[in-house]
């Protein structure tokens, strides 16, 4: 990870078209000045002002998986997010839902092109 001119480039060692990694390209990252909401750039600053680096990874945690379950899961368990609210009205629990498509699905569509 790191930046070129005017964007965030970021290198994935391997992904689910390329699983030896021999096309391991940077994929570039812009800002989003029209929608703040859904900027990459901003969203990296706010994590890293707000999370103090213990180790050399960018996130905590030994498994990466398990920290997003547990995020996800606590989201849809607080009853005053709409999260919570949304999926009592469609009558759902929070164990109907997986965090494959979410994790997986999202990364491939943006590591694909």
């Amino acid at each position: 990870m790191g930046w070129k001119d005017d964007h965030m480039w970021i290198c994935f060692p391997h992904s689910k078209t390329d699983q030896v990694g021999e096309r391991n390209e940077p994929k570039s990252i812009y800002a989003n000045p029209i929608c703040p909401a859904i900027c990459p750039i901003l969203a990296m600053g706010v994590y890293l002002m707000s999370h103090s680096p213990d180790t050399r990874k960018l996130f905590p945690g030994g498994s990466q998986y398990h920290r997003f379950v547990n995020c996800l899961q606590k989201v849809m368990t607080l009853p005053e997010r709409a999260v919570c609210q949304e999926l009592q009205r469609l009558g759902m629990n929070k164990e109907d839902l997986g965090t494959h498509s979410i994790r997986k699905g999202a990364a491939t569509y943006c590591t694909s092109g």
